[in-house]
């Protein structure tokens, strides 16, 4: 949309390198802003009022502009007063000592050089990586967009192929993926897709989404989805899950099988530049149908020992951890997420809300018939946070809680602890219910190498959680300590744990091996649960 300006002229002009406004000249965007400061550039330029500087220019101490300045892919040096804003596109601007801006300072595509002795009143807007041109066009000057257009069609991960996972429940499974999209039609629309092949239940899982932009930080979408979910997965990152039960069982998630059909939009805060510490923030809404179905055990292959039981097996066919209340449900969601990441390292949390309406959900126990009274109303909160410090120690933390406020929980939305990556004294996926409580604390000290590339560290963790119901929270803990060897984000440790266990005669000490990543290990992702 033209946006028709017209620069007003500076009443004198100073000799000392101060050049001539651009006088009845024309400046405009050429299209619609696409961020918030392109916004502001567009009010600029509707509010008008202001002198155009399209060269190199020196504002000396003592002199003084009596408006606001529009600087045009030229440098300006700044150690005199301007009366108004200033507004820098695609040039580079230098603030001395003595510089006085007595308005709103915005640089777009272009250098911003400030000094800890000039004067800003108003807000400083600092975004070099606006992709803003200048352009001369019909005796004014065109402000462009220099975005690349998006590719019509993407693959996921490498050429379509993620990384294969493994588990109890389905084996070896093969994920693939891709996204397809129209930039020039209207509201940008988008219809990702991926399915995963699953050789030993002879089975496709698959996923839909598509997706329209309602701007530039809300999007609105449809999905459906038939896939293996579970609500474990704050544990650890699927690739670890997968790894650590191929080789040992070591399985630490329920799984269930989830269909779902459904709307969501999100609402994204603005994306800042990468070398600000600025927060992110997304809220997202959905509304949908459900169908859950449990499985029958099946054993999979492992290196190395056998898959251990689950504490609480009672029948033969079925693994209770892997039971679920058959049939669908109604559900609303809402989710919120925050996160702040800076060089000495980073914070987030989130909040998610579920409502449950029941629809045709049931479940025969044995002696005691179907039940099916499983309206609910669920809440999710998680904390993450790591901390640096000069001297490369490390301090670690992170929590989790779930509850069901009201109503009765189906057993598809109950979670589980036990294990390595929560309590490793307790026996693996030995606690499971409709509420959750965990937290842990961790201190790392760096005994040899680099504290950014790698090194040997020696930790020392506390844990502590339980599960339960209405009926009360049966509460746990453990100490653990070791070494543990660092590259990059990954580490590897070698520990020995003590603290509660389910056994009466277990002493609750044990060591342990086990695989942890600094960044992903204990991931904020909301909105769960599902």
């Amino acid at each position: 949309m033209k946006r028709l300006v017209l620069a007003v002229a500076l009443a004198a002009a100073p000799a000392a390198g101060l050049p001539a406004p651009g006088s009845g000249q024309e400046v405009w965007l050429a299209e619609e802003p696409r961020s918030e400061a392109q916004a502001a550039l567009a009010a600029f330029l509707d509010a008008g009022g202001f002198a155009v500087w399209t060269r190199d220019t020196v504002l000396a101490r003592g002199d003084t502009v009596p408006g606001a300045v529009l600087l045009l892919e030229g440098t300006a040096r700044i150690a005199g007063r301007i009366e108004g804003d200033l507004y820098v596109v695609d040039g580079d601007l230098f603030l001395r000592s003595g510089a006085s801006i007595a308005g709103d300072v915005l640089v777009l595509g272009g250098g911003f050089y400030d000094s800890d002795v000039a004067e800003v009143e108003g807000a400083v807007t600092y975004r070099p990586s606006e992709p803003l041109r200048v352009r001369p066009a019909r005796g004014g000057f065109e402000i462009i967009s220099e975005v690349e257009p998006e590719p019509a069609f993407e693959f996921d991960g490498t050429y379509g192929f993620h990384l294969p996972t493994y588990d109890r429940v389905n084996g070896l499974a093969f994920p693939v993926g891709a996204l397809a999209r129209l930039s020039a039609a209207p509201a940008r629309p988008e219809l990702a897709a991926g399915m995963t092949w699953i050789p030993a239940r002879e089975d496709v899982d698959y996923r839909l989404h598509n997706s329209w932009h309602l701007g530039e930080r809300v999007r609105l979408g449809l999905f459906a989805t038939s896939a293996v979910v579970s609500n474990e997965e704050w544990i650890r990152p699927t690739w670890y899950n997968s790894l650590a039960h191929f080789v040992a069982g070591d399985d630490v998630r329920s799984h269930y099988d989830s269909r779902e059909i459904g709307l969501e939009v999100e609402w994204r805060s603005p994306e800042p530049p990468v070398w600000e510490d600025a927060p992110r923030w997304r809220v997202v809404a959905a509304l949908g149908r459900e169908e859950a179905a449990d499985f029958l055990v099946r054993q999979v292959t492992i290196l190395f020992g056998d898959e251990p039981p689950g504490p609480l097996r009672s029948l033969p066919d079925y693994d209770p951890h892997l039971q679920v209340a058959d049939g669908s449900l109604w559900f609303g969601r809402l989710g919120f997420e925050w996160e702040s990441q800076g060089r000495d390292g980073h914070t987030a949390m989130g909040l998610g809300v579920e409502v449950g309406l029941e629809d045709e959900l049931s479940r025969v126990v044995a002696g005691i018939g179907p039940i099916s009274e499983y309206d609910f109303l669920l809440v999710e909160g998680r904390f993450s946070a790591r901390r640096v410090t000069a001297s490369g120690h490390a301090v670690e933390a992170f929590g989790i809680g779930r509850l069901d406020v009201t109503g009765r929980l189906p057993t598809q939305r109950h979670s589980m602890i036990g294990g390595i990556g929560t309590l490793p004294t307790m026996p693996l996926r030995g606690l499971r219910d409709a509420r959750l409580v965990y937290a842990e604390a961790a201190y790392g000290i760096p005994l040899v190498g680099d504290v950014a590339l790698g090194g040997l560290d020696a930790f020392a963790r506390g844990s502590g959680g339980g599960v339960g119901s209405e009926n009360g929270l049966r509460l746990y803990g453990s100490i653990q300590g070791g070494l543990a060897l660092r590259m990059w984000d990954f580490k590897l440790e070698f520990g020995v744990a003590a603290g509660s266990t389910l056994e009466p005669d277990d002493p609750g000490l044990i060591g342990f091996i086990d695989v942890r990543t600094r960044k992903s290990h204990r991931p904020t992702r909301m909105p769960p649960p599902r």
